[in-house]
């Protein structure tokens, strides 16, 4: 399928080459033979053009029409160049579905590889979230622990301090000397 793609391209390019080509030639010689009118009709460098040319215009004359309408007609048709234009936005659209076909299987196969990792990995932050939630656990059990310890000794240095003061203000209203406060 491809090498006869190919060769009709090929077969396309050779022909719209050789027409460009003898567009090209006939649009030269159109020119050229325009030149030589142009310089007959105002006899440039007195030459006697417009004598020499007078019994040969008769050719010279259709010769140049026939130049110049070959150089148009011949010239490289825009609906071969569409042509090979609508062939080519085939190729594409054809490459582009296949390449999307292609990406859409190699997204679909990763999803599947995938797939399989996502559900291991939400189990494995499952149990690690559990784990963490259980140390949070242990961690807050550890300082209410510790909280009503300093709590309890609070009350008991509290309790102390009550005991000392009113055992101080007892002494000073009896007249002792109160004792030096000890430090717990």
């Amino acid at each position: 399928m491809a090498a006869q793609k190919s060769d009709k391209s090929k077969a396309q390019s050779k022909k719209g080459s050789i027409m460009g080509v003898l567009s090209k030639l006939f649009g030269v010689g159109a020119i050229t033979l325009g030149a030589v009118f142009f310089a007959a009709m105002f006899d440039v460098g007195h030459a006697g053009l417009i004598h020499t040319l007078a019994g040969s215009a008769i050719v010279l004359v259709p010769l140049f029409a026939l130049f110049a309408v070959g150089a148009l007609l011949l010239s490289p048709k825009s609906g071969a160049d569409l042509e090979e234009m609508a062939a080519q936005v085939a190729a594409l659209t054809e490459s582009k579905s296949k390449m999307t076909s292609q990406i859409l299987t190699l997204q679909n196969q990763m999803d599947a590889m995938s797939g399989q990792d996502v559900e291991t990995l939400k189990a494995k932050n499952k149990e690690l979230q559990e784990q963490l939630d259980a140390i949070h656990q242990a961690e807050r059990e550890k300082i209410d622990g510790e909280f009503d310890t300093l709590r309890q000794r609070n009350e008991e240095l509290e309790a102390q301090i009550k005991q000392w003061a009113l055992d101080t203000v007892s002494k000073a209203v009896a007249g002792e000397k109160p004792a030096a406060a000890k430090a717990a």
